[in-house]
């Protein structure tokens, strides 16, 4: 039951609109559908890196039991994205996304993104990348974010804040961070000499 009220916290416009966008036209069942498996996606990545990793690797496709609750919220939402014009139903009953819906979806697809591939950056091993950051709480999805890819990078944690790592950070994912305006609560030093830093992560 813990895992139904948390799948139904979790599915969101964005996730409708984006099931719209793949499916073309479907109808309102087979939508929800979607959406709650999305949803179970997306809590998924939520969790510390290694964890999403784990859990998504080891997914596998289930029946996905829709209670009435879930049933009831989905349909609120419904209402609220058919007022708001994103979505309209067609004679035939079934659902599509407008070209206003389409629009706020590519708005909100500027957001960071976990499903982008960066090409790796140089590796030295004596050579140790600290980096540092403190991003507010508000925008707490940078921060998972930041942490996916670190991860990915190969980095570790000394602190949550607080990752070392030997491979150059790749030129585009620093862009990104520019993009998505995290450089003001970032500092990345390189550390080539030996010292704390080295026996402690040596420990």
């Amino acid at each position: 039951m813990a895992e139904i009220k948390k799948r139904r916290r979790l599915f969101s416009r964005e996730i409708v609109l984006d099931k719209l966008v793949s499916a073309g036209e479907t109808t309102a069942k087979l939508l929800l559908t979607m959406a709650l498996e999305a949803a179970d996606f997306a809590q998924a990545m939520m969790l510390p890196p290694y964890k999403a990793q784990s859990a998504l690797r080891n997914y596998v496709p289930r029946h996905i039991e829709i209670d009435l609750k879930s049933q009831i919220a989905f349909c609120s939402l419904l209402s609220k994205l058919k007022k708001e014009k994103l979505i309209l139903k067609n004679h035939s009953g079934e659902l599509t996304i407008t070209k206003k819906g389409k629009e706020y979806l590519q708005a909100k697809c500027e957001r960071p993104s976990r499903c982008k591939k960066y090409e790796m950056g140089s590796f030295n091993e004596k050579e140790i990348i600290l980096f540092i950051f403190d991003i507010p709480e508000n925008e707490r999805h940078k921060r998972r974010w930041l942490r996916f890819y670190l991860d990915k990078f190969n980095f570790r944690a000394l602190q949550k804040s607080v990752w070392w790592g030997t491979a150059g950070l790749p030129k585009e994912f620093l862009k990104d961070l520019k993009k998505y305006e995290m450089l003001p609560y970032i500092h990345i030093f390189s550390v080539k000499k030996q010292g704390t830093i080295s026996s402690i992560i040596t420990s």
